[in-house]
């Protein structure tokens, strides 16, 4: 924000400093395990201040005028994407053209759509949130709420 540059949001600069210190693990050590970590810490050490965060920064006010469409997009959006890739993808890996997934159950491959379905609009929100852009509130109130609820949606989904 200092040097006003708008064409790199921050999660992209965080994306690639991430995959430069990834590469240089790589290749100084082929011990690897170090950068490896549990679900119960991702879930229940990392997650919680995220969504404490998500949370505490909304705008309740609009957050409940706009419930119902929230939702909607929340719920219908994550399930709908979760079957869709799940069954594209247990489909191609019937087809062969994806080895890595069992052809014969998709049960595989809805988790793979269950992961991939809650997509998180960091960079979006980054980039609509920012005062000289004057971005609508109402865009801006769908979006982060439903960046809210679909990634809880995703994490039931993915667990069921």
């Amino acid at each position: 924000k200092k040097f006003r540059i708008y064409y790199f949001p921050e999660s992209a600069g965080a994306l690639l400093v991430g995959m430069f210190l990834g590469g240089m693990a790589r290749i100084w050590t082929n011990k690897l395990e170090l950068f490896e970590f549990s679900p119960e810490l991702f879930f229940f050490v990392l997650l919680p201040p995220i969504i404490f965060e998500a949370g505490y920064s909304l705008n309740w006010n609009s957050f409940i005028d706009n419930i119902g469409a929230i939702t909607l997009y929340a719920f219908a959006g994550t399930i709908i994407s979760t079957f869709v890739v799940g069954g594209f993808s247990f489909y191609a890996a019937r087809m062969g053209l994806i080895r890595d997934i069992d052809a014969e159950n998709p049960m595989e491959a809805l988790l793979f759509g269950a992961l991939i379905s809650a997509v998180d609009p960091v960079a979006t929100l980054s980039i609509m949130g920012n005062a000289e852009l004057k971005c609508d509130p109402l865009l801006y109130s769908l979006v982060f709420g439903e960046s809210v609820l679909n990634d809880a949606i995703a994490i039931s989904l993915f667990k069921v």
